[in-house]
Formats: structure tokens, sequence, C-alpha cells
């Protein structure tokens, strides 16, 4: 699976998304550093909503919209 991450808000022209895999996922989408259980714990977001996506899929947060690229 590959994924990118656009900016939602600030969308420079000479701005590059960036590109990930689930294991290179950035630690604020993956919860990687959260205390599980707690109210910034979002693993169930990545689990069931990031990594279910179909290809050319994409979801929006706040501020990035991530779709599915492979």
């Amino acid at each position: 699976m590959k994924f990118r991450l656009t900016h939602r808000i600030f969308k420079h022209s000479n701005a590059k998304p960036k590109e990930f895999t689930e294991t290179t996922a950035p630690d604020w989408l993956t919860c990687a550093k959260c205390i599980p259980g707690s109210t910034a714990d979002g693993r169930w977001f990545f689990r069931d909503h990031v990594l279910t996506l179909p290809v050319g899929g994409s979801i929006d947060t706040d501020f990035q919209t991530i779709t599915r690229i492979k």
C-alpha cells in the first residue's frame, strides 16, 4: 500500500505532497507515540479508515487529504 498526503489549506505551487506506506506513515496518523486509550489515540482512524481505502480512494482529516495511490 502507498498513500499520498496533501495539505488541504496550504496549497502552494511548490509544495510537494508527501508519500508514505503503512509502515512509514507519520506518527500523528498512526499514533505510534500516543498512550493507548487516551483521547489522542487515533489508531482506529488509521486502521479502520486509512488502511481500508481502495486504490484511488481518499479521506480528509482536518488539515490533510490522504489518498491511496497503490
